[in-house]
């Protein structure tokens, strides 16, 4: 290729265009002294990208699998379980219509605490009314606070907190998806902060009370998960069954709400938060979790057709700065095709099957 064909391609190439340049793969992935030698050509070319050839070069390099093979305990193991989950499972029995009533007598319930809430609501926007901030699939957002707290919002979320925050008063939020909290000290003093200086952020299942810090509440599903960057928190359960938890900076506290448990551990909350980046950087991550983080961020039903691939662990940041470029790399890693289905379904299905 001429040198202005070249300076006319690459001179404008991104990190991402590069990612997504089936002849850069291939450099990557199948080097020979050919693709070296033109490769080398750009970066003489065009100097001013061989930073970004490099980083896109590292970046492809850097996402491998982590091989695991089982030992005979572990398979011994998974085989007892899934036995012990056959054996379990419910015989047919004359119940069924008891169990339908008592259904229909917690959806009675259910409904009527949902009414009541849904006055109290009503009677307090009037006076002070609520403001609703929110991201569509795909989107980021930063939301300044009334006090100046500083809320980021990750894609498919949105936080719920009252026009005026008067004084004397807590400061509430309420918050469905995921956010990065970096919140405004009122008492410099985090272990003298009265009552009407907290700042307080609910969840389905937990509350978090901040005594002037930054952290990242991830609620999705069936899970809420909570890192602290900086500062203290305290967590309060809305089961009434576990007890409070304070949080030190880089412990993570995950909730299973199916469960109606909680777990503590320790995390880099850099990489927790990375998707402020752009980029996802989950702890030893199988492929299924980062096909769920991808629909739950972007709003697509993502099927891998093989389900062995679903279930290795990947290494290595996977860009999110759109869905295609995740997929892109996500199929390179694999070997697979990405087939659009519908406008809501993407199938991913191994090159070599016919």
């Amino acid at each position: 290729m001429k040198k202005e064909s070249i300076a006319k391609k690459y001179v404008h190439y991104k990190e991402s265009d590069f990612l997504t340049d089936s002849y850069f793969q291939e450099w990557v992935y199948q080097p020979s002294p050919d693709h070296d030698a033109f490769w080398q050509q750009v970066i003489n070319t065009v100097p001013q990208q061989k930073g970004t050839i490099e980083n896109a070069r590292l970046y492809l390099k850097s996402i491998t699998f982590v091989t695991h093979t089982p030992t005979d305990e572990e398979v011994e193991m998974s085989w007892n379980r899934h036995l012990q989950l056959i054996q379990a499972l419910p015989q047919p029995t004359g119940r069924v219509h008891s169990l339908r009533r008592r259904w229909l007598q917690a959806a009675a319930v259910l409904a009527g605490a949902i009414l009541i809430t849904g006055a109290v609501f009503f009677l307090k926007s009037r006076s002070n009314p609520q403001i609703i901030a929110s991201t569509g699939f795909g989107e980021m957002k930063r939301v300044i606070l009334p006090d100046g707290s500083q809320v980021d919002l990750n894609a498919n979320s949105r936080i719920t907190y009252s026009k005026n925050w008067k004084k004397g008063h807590s400061r509430e939020v309420w918050l469905e998806g995921e956010a990065l909290f970096n919140v405004t000290h009122l008492n410099k003093n985090t272990n003298q902060v009265q009552a009407d200086e907290s700042f307080q952020v609910h969840t389905k299942d937990l509350t978090v009370t901040v005594l002037g810090t930054i952290f990242d509440i991830r609620q999705r599903r069936l899970k809420t998960e909570v890192v602290l960057q900086s500062g203290k928190i305290k967590l309060s359960f809305a089961n009434g069954k576990e007890q409070d938890i304070i949080m030190n900076p880089g412990q993570i506290v995950s909730y299973d709400g199916q469960e109606k448990k909680s777990s503590t551990g320790n995390i880099s909350p850099e990489k927790f938060s990375a998707w402020k980046n752009q980029k996802l950087i989950l702890q030893d991550p199988k492929v299924n979790e980062i096909l769920v983080y991808l629909e739950d961020n972007f709003g697509k039903k993502i099927i891998i057709d093989d389900p062995e691939l679903g279930n290795r662990t990947v290494n290595g940041p996977i860009l999110i700065s759109s869905l295609d470029d995740a997929l892109f790399v996500l199929s390179t890693v694999l070997n697979t095709e990405v087939v659009k289905q519908d406008s809501t379904t993407i199938i991913m299905r191994p090159r070599d099957a016919r």
